[in-house]
This record gives C-alpha cells, structure tokens and sequence, in this order.
C-alpha cells in the first residue's frame, strides 16, 4: 500500500494524538482499553513505519548527496524534526523503564497489562510521529520541486 502525503499526515497524527492519550491512561495507572484497540493502533504504527521508510527512500532519491536521514528531514519542519527525535529517545526510555525480566505465563499470552501497555504505546507513539515528519517533508518536497513533464 502506497498512501500518498495528505493520508498519511491524517493517519500519523490522529495515531499520535489516540497514543499519547492511551499512554497518560497507561502512565497513570487508568486501564480502560480493550485488546482490539491494541491490534489497530499496532497495525497502524506498523503502516506507518512502512509508509515512512518508502517515504524517506523516495526524500533520499531527490536528495542522493544526503543521508536517508538528513534527506528526510531536510524538508521538514525543524520543531517537526527535533519533536521525531525527541518522540524516539522517549519511547526508549519509557521501554527501559517497564522492561522486566519475569516469566511469562506461556507463549501464546494475549493479555496486555498496564505495564505492557506503557512500553507499547511508547513505541506507537515514537512511528505514528516519523509518519508524521516524513510525511509532511514528502509534501514540502512534492510542493517545492517542479513538474515532471512525462
């Protein structure tokens, strides 16, 4: 699936913003969300990060004397740039601090407790917003290049 800039910015940001709500419930000890939310929110991350990595392939193309990196966020906004970075170190640390080191109750455990929850939504958080910065840099690159005549 290939979704072009203005889906995906819709995408990233209405992920980002119903993660970061889920994450304050997590972080404050409120568990009101069913598993199923869990699978979409996941799946959409996951669309996210593969959106994004066809982005920032299609940013390095026009941009080939960059790094992949540099070369997606060299259109994008610098906040917008500094806050995916930001987005990413968070979710690392928010992962360091409810990674633990107990068995399990098997392999197949479908349950997700508030502390799973935490670390997952910091993650989900960190991909819904490189959906977003590769997103908008895609749109600002598209609107800054000129026309391709075929």
């Amino acid at each position: 699936m290939n979704l072009s800039a203005k889906p995906m910015i819709i995408l990233s940001v209405a992920g980002l913003l119903v993660s970061i709500g889920i994450h304050l419930l997590a972080v404050l000890n409120i568990y009101l969300i069913p598993n199923s939310l869990v699978f979409v929110l996941t799946a959409g991350a996951l669309l996210a990060w593969l959106q994004s990595s066809r982005n920032m392939k299609t940013l390095h193309q026009a941009h080939p004397d960059l790094h992949p990196w540099k070369a997606a966020f060299k259109s994008c906004p610098p906040w917008l740039k500094y806050l995916t970075y930001f987005l990413f170190i968070y979710a690392l640390f928010n992962f360091a601090m409810v990674m633990s080191f107990k068995g399990g109750d098997g392999y197949l455990n479908f349950i997700i407790s508030q502390k799973k929850l935490r670390g997952l939504s910091g993650f989900w958080i960190a991909f819904y917003g490189l959906g977003l910065s590769s997103a908008m840099a895609l749109r600002s690159d598209e609107k800054n290049m000129p026309a391709r005549e075929d």
